[in-house]
This record gives structure tokens, sequence and C-alpha cells, in this order.
């Protein structure tokens, strides 16, 4: 398958909703179906008879963007308990389908990911809809889950990669959103009780909230009435407003976060525009350009003298502003030469920009990678759900090779020049012998 208010925001929609007016002719597998059940779900349906297997990707618009103020991880927690399997018989007849569920939360979508046999995914779906109908909030389980996120909250402590991702989203907002605090604090954590849980998920988990996308070797003459009777049983309705989000930005522009380990890692993190789709398409083409493979701009870094051994580029395409991070690892004597040499390439980046022939080059690779990415029914599934789940339309996946040859040089440098202005860069450094401005 990546991370502004108001008017900002609504423009960016209305943009979207242009993009999607005029699509171009399908290119990834079979031209999808779509359709609304009865209760409101919006439907994806794509055929591939590859072999006799299902997946559903099950998206419900709701992340930890829409945590209410002091009450982060609420939108975590929510999700994973009503997911909760309720009883060993009911795991047991998963087992015995070779059926699987599996729960990935992000900043402005949930999205619950569903693998069966073709031959078992009406009962494997009806198993689904009973939990999303009746979720179990017991003391037992919140405690348990609590507990389970405290150690998430120290694996992102303690993992440096992690621990910068949390860094970079939680320096563009006023409050914890898109990944700053998603797993909350103990304060937070203890504010919370059944009364939010059951408030939270009787406003997100609603059909008029969700879009199933289904990507099966069954026919559709099949396919839609079993959707019906699992799925249309889902309580109708849409979700509740989300708290706003301001975008911000903090005081100081360079933070050092001082931790015992082997290595020093660098970034820089800017925000960029509105996710329209157009943007998200030249910011995945910056990506994949930046900090994707050995051809990667930022892979001279690694060649020249070993500066620095693991490097990438990451895109957070979140709804109410995208968030672009560079990063990269390198031994601690060499920290801030390397800090100095990231500055000094993006400081060249957003001055010169790219060439004829290497814009031509990243267009291929970009290409590769997308094929690559969307070829297993699961990634192809959740990029179609991420689309419709984001305000844009599936059908933009099937467009993405007429769109991506498109991209003219001038435009992509513009974008370039914008995104990479350094009065927008957030750079970090994690590592021993660091300044200790944060902890």
């Amino acid at each position: 398958m990546k991370r502004w208010a108001g008017l900002v925001l609504l423009i960016a929609l209305q943009a979207a909703a242009a993009e999607a007016a005029d699509p171009g002719p399908w290119r990834l597998g079979n031209e999808p179906l779509a359709f609304t059940l009865d209760n409101g779900l919006p439907v994806v349906l794509q055929r591939d008879d590859a072999a006799p297997i299902t997946v559903v990707q099950l998206l419900v618009r709701g992340g930890d963007r829409d945590d209410p103020p002091g009450l982060s991880g609420l939108a975590y927690l929510t999700s994973r308990l009503s997911l909760e399997i309720p009883d060993q018989a009911k795991l047991r007849q998963l087992m015995d389908f070779g059926s699987s569920f599996h729960l990935s939360l992000g900043g402005d979508t949930t999205l619950i990911t569903v693998r069966s046999l073709s031959r078992h995914l009406g009962p494997t779906l009806g198993i689904l809809s009973a939990i999303l109908r009746e979720p179990l909030f017991s003391d037992l389980r919140i405690d348990a889950v609590k507990e389970m996120m405290r150690h998430l909250q120290k694996a992102e402590e303690d993992d440096p990669g992690m621990l910068m991702r949390k860094a970079a989203a939680s320096a563009f907002y006023d409050r914890p959103a898109y990944g700053a605090a998603r797993f909350g604090d103990n304060q937070s954590l203890a504010r919370i009780g059944k009364k939010e849980i059951r408030s939270f998920f009787r406003g997100h988990f609603l059909a008029g909230n969700m879009v199933a996308v289904v990507i099966s070797d069954l026919p559709a003459a099949e396919l839609r009435p079993l959707l019906g009777r699992q799925l249309g049983v889902l309580d109708g309705g849409n979700r509740s407003p989300a708290p706003a989000l301001t975008p911000s930005r903090p005081a100081a522009a360079e933070r050092s976060i001082e931790r015992r380990s082997a290595q020093t890692h660098v970034s820089v993190s800017v925000p960029l525009p509105p996710a329209t789709f157009d943007n998200l398409l030249l910011a995945w083409l910056m990506e994949n350009w930046l900090g994707r493979g050995i051809g990667s701009r930022l892979w001279r870094l690694r060649s020249r003298g070993d500066l620095a051994y693991g490097l990438s580029a990451e895109l957070h395409p979140n709804r109410e502003g995208m968030i672009f991070c560079v990063h990269l690892q390198t031994g601690n004597p060499r920290a801030g030469e390397a800090r100095a040499e990231l500055s000094r390439l993006l400081l060249e980046i957003q001055e010169h920009g790219i060439g004829e022939a290497e814009l031509e080059a990243a267009k291929a690779y970009a290409r590769a990678d997308f094929w690559r990415e969307n070829e297993s029914r699961e990634r192809r599934a959740a990029f179609l759900a991420f689309l419709e789940g984001t305000g844009h339309s599936h059908r933009l996946a099937g467009d993405f090779p007429r769109r991506l040859a498109g991209i003219g040089l001038d435009e992509f440098n513009a974008f370039l020049r914008e995104a990479l202005e350094p009065e927008r860069w957030i750079s970090l450094q994690i590592g021993p012998g660091t300044s200790q401005s944060d902890k």
C-alpha cells in the first residue's frame, strides 16, 4: 500500500472527486464491479481465478487521528477489542476452515483482512459479522489489551526506527495523531473505560462508514447474495464527526534523542500537500526515486565511503496532510558528518531537481514497484480499499500506468522544490552522545 483542516480538506476532497470523474482504462487485473448492500456498505468486487482463495479487506474510516483529546489509544484499543474472537469454539472453526483475520490500524483508517478458502467464505464471514455486531467489551479483555499496549509503547521507545516515525508524526499537529501516540500513554489509558470504547465503536463501526473490497475466484452471481447475507447484517449509519486537527510546527527544527545504541539514526521529515490522487502519485514517485533500491539518490550516501549502511524514504499518506521522511543509519563516530551530508543532498535536490533521463528511469522503477506491490490479493485489495477509504475512487488504481507516464519534468521538479523547502524540515538524530533535548 504512508500521512489539512477545514477549507483545505474540502478542496482536497473536491479535487479527488474531479479526478475520479474521468478515469482511464482499467489495467490491474480484471475490472472490478462496484455495488452497495442494503445496509449501505459499499462493495468493490474483483474476479481472480488464480486460486480458490478469497480475500476480503473490510476498511473502517477511522484511525488514531480520531482519538479524542486526552484519550490517545482509544481507536487502537476499540479496534483490537472489536476483533477479539469470543470463544474457543469459534477459533477452532476458523482453524478448521484455514481462515484468518488480521487487524491493521492507521491514522485515518482501520483495516480488517480476511483470508479464506473460497468454499469456506460464508461461515468465515459469518463469524466476523457476529463479532462485529456484538463485540465483547469485558473488563478482563480491556485490561489485557491495555497491558499489551503498554508493551507496544515500550517497544516504540526502544526501537530507533519506530521512535523516529513517532517523533515525525508528533511534529506537525496540535495534538497526538497519525502515529504520535497510537498506543496511548499511561494517563490516557487510565481514562479510557467501557463508556468511551462503546461510544467510539458505535460511532465508527457502521456499514455506511466502511467499504469492503473482495478479490475472489467465485463468480459475482454467487458472491453478491453471500455478502448480502453475511455483511448486510452489520449496523447501518455513518460515522460520528471527528475532532478538529490543526497543523502546527514545533519551535525547534532540529531535535536530538539520546539512546544507547550501536549506530545513530538520522532523519529529515517534511509535511506535504493534501492527499489528492495527483499529489499521492507525485509523492510516491519521490519516495521511489529518493530511497528505494541501489539506484536511488540516497544510495550515494552509502557508496560514498560507507557513510551510511541503512537508508530509506517513507511516505505517510495521511488524509489531512501527508508526511515524508528520509532517514539513514550510520556509525556513531560519523553521525555529525552523516547529518550534514543528508542535508546537503536534500538541498541539492531541492535546488536542482531531476533530469529527464533520471525521471524516466525513476518512473520505470516506480511502475515495476507498483506491479510488484499489487501482485498479491491482500496488497491489491488493501490498495483499492485505501483509495476508497480516503475519499478517492478504486478505479484510479487501474489508471496508474497512464497517470505515472503523464508526470512531466516541470511538474515533478516544481513538486520537489515545494516539498523539500528547508524551512519545512524537521531534523532528528537518535543515538549516543547527542545533545539531550528530548527523551
